[in-house]
């Protein structure tokens, strides 16, 4: 559903799923002054500044604009649009602020990437403030002032303001509205070409509302200058080189990094010598079967023994598994990480993660980091990503196929495994795209392109179908339609309940899957949000997490992403008929793999229940989310299961898998190689409420906090 790069719910309504995540309370930034000597600790909006902004993909593709408007008075004004991956995110923002800097009153319209209606107003009078958006409502009677957070991250004017106020104070530290606190630390310096004249620029850190620490440059008289989402998607000031985004995110990366490795050290616990796990659960994910009360031990990063009988060894750090269960670790098979998603990979059990396309410097450094132990993250498997350039087009794109063909040499030369095709690539590209990738040894995957149907691409070479809503479109849409749009996810709600999944054509298509080994990622919670998700509900995918995550995450997942208006009760069958096409894939023996597309760990354990909920049983989706997804990537000789020689990749549950596949959500440890994690205090370290208590380790410190 995503773009090639993405980030959590925090940030979804602005960049992909993944790309946002690390900037939701921090891509609401205000107006943009030209440079000064250096930095200020306090400097008030300049009169009458009017800033304009381009947006850039990948700091080369042109992506929108934003243009900012400060009275002088405390009006800030902001109107932006920025378009990538056929979404359009319009906004309007009308901001006052009073003599100290905190919003008296806000309001913000507009239409959200996916067309949905945006509305949100703030006011605060006589010591009550209450705010509205389109999917909740609040206020608060106090003599205490705050600042006021929107929902909306494309509201620049907002953020600008709070990092200008923060900087005022002597702890850098301001209270938020709806609830929370928001620190800001400047972190370095960095002399860039504008205008042809070179500026300072200054690196801000905010901290408290997020998850992990969101970033923003900053101008010498404190002026917004630059955004940067993961190298994806990014903002400078009109007229400034694209590239400047390039040396900028560089730095921001290098900065982000050292927060994740502090982090990363101090939750992180070595294993030395053996680790013995007695009495536990062992889930047999081959099998689908349970080998009750066993003992497994692991040393120097590997399983070398499991047995039904206990395991003499007196020098070992051991581990009660009494009534625990104790599984593979999980398979995000279609990730868009970044630096900070480790820790609630690692948290949420999940041992491996595909990237499914993201920008290729970032990920090659964040692999380099977690492969050498300095931050927390999941073993990283790569695939490269390939569009056709146009006006569609996101991520990578290529002018000519073979230009294309050159970047499938690129990937294969640094070590990816498939490539993963976009919507805009010519359906010509596709047969010879599939030729070169084989010949490396490379699987080819993706969406289906525009005007090409999944039964055509997979006569032509797909080895995988990325999204549930692509398996649809074969009969829907076709080679007919121009799937590009968003007609892509349109089409889906409103006609996919009237499939017939037992007719010839539907029957045949599946064969054809089975026949060839296709492989369907089907990322199906992100579209059971999409085709369920009604106003001022929580998103269908985290209503069982909702009260477990930081409040400015929480907050924007009552307001869908799009509008279903009158086709409410058809998108409703689509669902319902989704499910049906899943369980129908798996009774046919094609292979489902799972994946997030979207907050990292939360979103796979919602693909999980999805599975199950369609009629799946709960061991084959354990085994599809661990030992198939091992297989698919081919590397099951050494992970995804529990067997003596392989990895000791592995996470203690306090509930059978087998009976309640939403068992994962409560992992009471994580072992990944010969390193230890609680994830309490994980989730604790990025501002989440754990789901349990992590268990006693003997002959290990034990520095565990109560729930």
């Amino acid at each position: 559903m995503s773009g090639p790069a993405g980030n959590p719910a925090v940030a979804r309504r602005l960049f992909p799923a993944r790309a946002l995540a690390a900037l939701f309370c921090v891509t609401l930034v205000t107006g943009c002054g030209r440079s000064g000597d250096g930095p200020a600790s306090t400097a008030p909006a300049p009169v009458g500044s009017t800033t304009r902004y381009d947006w850039y993909m990948e700091a080369r593709t042109p992506a929108g604009q934003t243009t900012i408007v400060q009275t002088g008075d405390g009006r800030v004004t902001d109107r932006s649009f920025v378009h990538w991956n056929n979404r359009e995110y319009t906004l309007n923002s009308e901001l006052q602020l009073d003599d100290e800097g905190f919003v008296t009153s806000q309001r913000i319209s507009g239409t959200g990437p996916f067309g949905a209606a945006i509305d949100e107003t703030f006011r605060y009078a006589n010591g009550v403030a209450t705010w509205q958006t389109a999917g909740a409502s609040g206020s608060a009677q106090t003599d205490e002032m705050a600042f006021y957070l929107p929902n909306e991250s494309l509201a620049l004017g907002s953020f600008g303001a709070l990092v200008r106020l923060a900087a005022t104070r002597l702890d850098n530290e301001v209270p938020l509205f709806p609830q929370g606190s928001a620190r800001v630390e400047k972190l370095t310096e960095v002399e860039v070409p504008a205008s042809g004249t070179p500026q300072i620029l200054s690196l801000y850190a905010v901290s408290g509302p997020g998850f992990t620490p969101s970033y923003a440059w900053f101008s010498g008289d404190m002026q917004l200058a630059a955004i940067d989402s993961d190298g994806y998607l990014g903002m400078i000031p009109e007229g400034w080189r694209p590239e400047t985004l390039a040396t900028l995110s560089a730095v921001q990366s290098a900065e982000q990094a050292r927060y994740v490795e502090r982090m990363s050290a101090q939750l992180s616990e070595r294993i030395d010598g053996a680790l013995i796990f007695d009495n536990v659960n062992v889930v047999d994910v081959e099998t689908g079967s349970l080998l009750a009360n066993h003992f497994v031990r692991i040393a120097a990063g590997k399983i070398d023994a499991v047995s039904p009988r206990p395991i003499e060894d007196p020098g070992a750090t051991r581990i009660d598994g009494t009534g625990r269960f104790l599984i593979p670790g999980l398979w995000d098979m279609h990730g868009h990480f970044g630096l900070s998603d480790g820790v609630l990979n690692i948290a949420g059990g999940i041992t491996s993660v595909r990237d499914i396309g993201g920008v290729h410097e970032k990920v090659m450094d964040l692999t380099a980091k977690i492969d050498a132990g300095v931050v927390i993250g999941p073993h990283t498997y790569r695939a490269g990503f390939i569009d056709k350039a146009g006006p569609y087009a996101s991520g990578w794109a290529a002018e000519s196929l073979d230009e294309a063909l050159e970047r499938v040499d690129f990937f294969a030369d640094n070590g990816y495994l498939q490539i993963k095709l976009y919507s805009s690539v010519e359906p010509g590209w596709v047969r010879p795209i599939a030729e070169r990738a084989h010949s490396h040894g490379m699987r080819l995957s993706g969406h289906i392109p525009a005007f090409m149907s999944a039964e055509q691409a997979v006569r032509a070479g797909y080895d995988e179908i990325q999204h549930i809503n692509m398996v649809f479109l074969n009969f829907l849409a076709g080679d007919r339609e121009d799937t590009r749009k968003q007609l892509r996810f349109t089409l889906y709600g409103d006609e996919a309940g009237n499939l017939d999944l037992g007719s010839r054509e539907v029957r045949a298509f599946i064969e054809l899957l089975k026949e060839n080994d296709v492989v369907v990622d089907a990322t199906a919670a992100i579209f059971e949000t999409q085709l369920t998700h009604t106003r001022g509900e929580p998103d269908p995918t985290f209503a069982a997490v909702i009260d477990h995550l930081p409040p400015s995450v929480a907050r924007p997942m009552h307001s869908p992403d799009m509008e279903m208006g009158e086709m409410a009760e058809a998108w409703r069958r689509s669902s319902v008929k989704q499910a049906a096409m899943l369980k129908a894939l798996y009774d046919a023996g094609v292979q489902l793999v799972a994946g997030s597309d979207h907050l990292p760990a939360f979103t796979l354990h919602r693909e999980l229940e999805v599975y199950a909920e369609a009629g799946i049983p709960a061991a084959a989706v354990l085994r599809i989310a661990t030992l198939d997804s091992a297989r698919v990537i081919g590397v099951a000789d050494r992970t995804g299961s529990i067997a003596a020689g392989k990895d000791s990749d592995l996470v203690l549950l306090d509930r059978n898998p087998l009976e309640d596949i939403a068992a994962v959500r409560g992992a009471s440890l994580v072992v990944k190689g010969n390193t230890l994690y609680r994830p309490d205090r994980l989730f604790r370290a990025v501002g989440v409420k754990p789901f349990v208590q992590s268990v006693n380790v003997t002959g290990a410190e034990d520095r565990q906090e109560p729930l």
